[in-house]
């Protein structure tokens, strides 16, 4: 009897060590749910009626149901996985007048934990300013303007004076903001760079390289005519900025700037505008004025609106860009064919550089959470800020999805380069191919093609 009792109570040692050890690996199966838990808010700040709003609703979508369908994300508080609700926050144009009451609701209505998005410069300008008072996390995916996140003090107000009203002097609030997006700094040094390594030894070996600038009359316009001189004076590049014309975002004709372009004799025209009026900017530069040059457009325009709109008129022209999805397969990351195929799989349509961007901040926002363990707003602002994720559809100097502390405060380090678009018969549009550079750190050879001037190009002169 006494040898039965002792053989009892060792089979229970047992079972309690092994459900013990169970309990140490996967507490989880022991535990209840809070009933706290439920499903994460995150607001996809964008424009219905912008011109790339669409296309950042649909990669905001996707990302969500592959998170969600994968089970959702992990929150240690909970201790349980819960799925993403996503808030449409419709800032209708974008503009700056549309944003702040769409970004308001968001936060004092629906409760959202995060925001992700933002398109225009103004406009993310002014409704950053809600997420700041309120001290909600802010991905913002958009807005090239370096002022969304160097406008406060971590960022030495971005060199603006003392009574400037953009300046913020709240330090916390600007904690809130991050940039998963390149600034006009980072693709006008790509432009300048290229024209001085590549366009200048072919058109003008014997002088000043003759740039001309048309911009949009904005933020975004005015901080690449900027971020371009800057780089030319320190990197003392051999371009000369021969001319520049502002255009309001409600113009509808751009031939009275085009022909005071033509006047200048410029070697090349940089067009800083939108995908909806770029190519009738182009259009109107080769056909109606006759300025047979280099157009080279900014990376908003890699979307499917540009390519349609653009048609002929952009064979041989150039595009700088950070996601090439028509220019693959193979792409020069895996991951970019998986997520055009799986957006053309559902929506029909190839997708757009500013859904990549988007796209890329849902799972930011998930190893963020994740790591915090709450949706504690100010603790998931710092584990964004300790992001070092391997980069995913836009790729960086590091190959990791990293954000700054420095002057350059919570912004990425992406890379960028320059395409040239060429007619597809087939396609029945343009299709680009990557010219420039040669190679990437990280991803090694990007280049496809050599760069050919357009025909009929006219150089310019003094």
């Amino acid at each position: 009897m006494q040898k039965k009792i002792i053989a009892a109570l060792v089979a229970i040692i047992v079972i309690v060590a092994a459900v013990g050890a169970v309990f140490i690996m996967n507490p989880s199966l022991f535990s209840t749910t809070p009933s706290t838990a439920r499903n994460i808010k995150i607001g996809l700040v964008a424009g219905s009626k912008s011109s790339v709003g669409p296309d950042m609703d649909r990669a905001a979508r996707l990302a969500v149901d592959e998170i969600n369908n994968a089970g959702g994300i992990f929150v240690s508080e909970w201790n349980t996985k819960v799925n993403i609700t996503l808030v449409t926050v419709d800032t209708e144009d974008d503009s700056p007048g549309k944003g702040v009451a769409p970004v308001t609701r968001a936060i004092e209505e629906d409760g959202v934990d995060l925001l992700i998005g933002g398109y225009s410069s103004a406009g993310t300008l002014a409704n950053e300013v809600v997420a700041i008072e309120s001290r909600v996390p802010y991905i913002i995916t958009g807005a090239s303007n370096q002022l969304v996140t160097r406008r406060g003090p971590q960022g030495n107000y971005g060199g603006l004076n003392a009574t400037d009203p953009t300046r913020i002097e709240d330090a916390e609030g600007m904690s809130y903001m991050f940039h998963y997006c390149t600034t006009t700094y980072h693709y006008s040094r790509t432009v300048v760079d290229f024209f001085a390594e590549v366009m200048k030894p072919m058109v003008a070996p014997d002088r000043d390289f003759r740039l001309a600038i048309i911009y949009r009359n904005d933020a975004f316009g005015k901080g690449v005519v900027a971020a371009s001189e800057y780089w030319i004076q320190n990197e003392s590049l051999p371009i000369s900025v021969v001319i520049k014309r502002p255009v309001e975002t409600s113009a509808l004709s751009f031939q009275t700037d085009l022909t005071a372009i033509k006047e200048a004799k410029p070697d090349a025209v940089y067009v800083v505008d939108n995908p909806d009026r770029t190519p009738e900017i182009v259009k109107e530069g080769i056909v109606d004025v006759g300025l047979k040059s280099v157009y080279i457009n900014i990376e908003n325009n890699e979307d499917p609106m540009f390519y349609t709109l653009i048609a002929r008129n952009g064979d041989k022209q150039l595009l700088e860009s950070k996601f090439a999805p028509y220019a693959g397969p193979p792409y020069y990351i895996p991951l970019i064919g998986t997520y055009v195929e799986n957006y053309q799989e559902r929506y029909n349509l190839v997708p757009g550089m500013m859904g990549a961007d988007t796209y890329d901040a849902f799972f930011i926002a998930k190893d963020a959470i994740e790591r915090a363990g709450t949706i504690d707003k100010a603790k998931v602002r710092d584990a964004i800020e300790t992001t070092s994720m391997d980069q995913l559809l836009i790729m960086t100097e590091t190959g990791k999805i990293e954000f700054s502390t420095g002057v350059d405060y919570h912004e990425i380090s992406p890379l960028t380069f320059v395409e040239q678009l060429l007619w597809n018969e087939a396609a029945g549009e343009c299709r680009p191919v990557v010219v420039w550079p040669e190679s990437v750190p990280g991803v090694g050879t990007i280049k496809q093609a050599d760069f050919v001037l357009p025909e009929g190009y006219e150089p310019g002169s003094p």
